[in-house]
């Protein structure tokens, strides 16, 4: 695997192995760099490598740059939003 250095202190990435025995098909990834500018990923089509690493990997295809993203889980999927909290 190679390895990226982090472009920026201020950019923390998440730590450990990615958890792929969750309900979750797709990670959100946003550009630090640009608004608006955000993409998904398959969550089977990453590598087995730890989350900084990916993250570090990853590449805006709107700026070019490398590892300035803010990588999230899809909670989408996960909880209706639309639904609503009800007490």
């Amino acid at each position: 695997m190679p390895w990226r250095r982090k472009p920026a202190q201020f950019l923390r990435y998440w730590t450990g192995p990615v958890d792929r025995n969750g309900d979750f098909k797709t990670v959100l990834i946003f550009c630090v760099g640009c608004q608006h500018h955000n993409g998904r990923l398959k969550l089977a089509d990453l590598p087995d490598w730890d989350w900084h690493d990916i993250s570090a990997h990853l590449k805006c295809t709107a700026r070019g740059k490398v590892g300035w993203v803010d990588t999230r889980l899809d909670w989408g999927e996960v909880i209706d939003f639309a639904k609503g909290v009800s007490g």
